[in-house]
């Protein structure tokens, strides 16, 4: 019997690079905190399975880079593909 484990991290990447791509504040065409991104996310996949701080590995991995516009407040900006 094998055991099939998803890496949650690696199915919020897919879900991202399908459709958009790191943008800047003058290419954005959307704009989202990570906290709104988990909660997005938690629609697809498991609730327990995403959270805050997976999101925003996930997002660094694929070249986003956050924008801190309060204390402890990120956004990220996106384009689509």
């Amino acid at each position: 019997m094998s055991i099939f484990m998803l890496d949650y991290k690696e199915e919020v990447k897919k879900l991202i690079s399908e459709n958009y791509e790191p943008a800047d504040l003058s290419s954005k065409e959307f704009k989202y905190s990570t906290l709104k991104l988990v909660r997005n996310l938690k629609v697809i996949l498991p609730h327990n399975a995403v959270d805050e701080y997976l999101v925003f590995e996930a997002l660094l991995e694929l070249g986003f880079e956050p924008k801190e516009e309060k204390p402890l407040l990120f956004y990220w900006y996106f384009k689509r593909k």
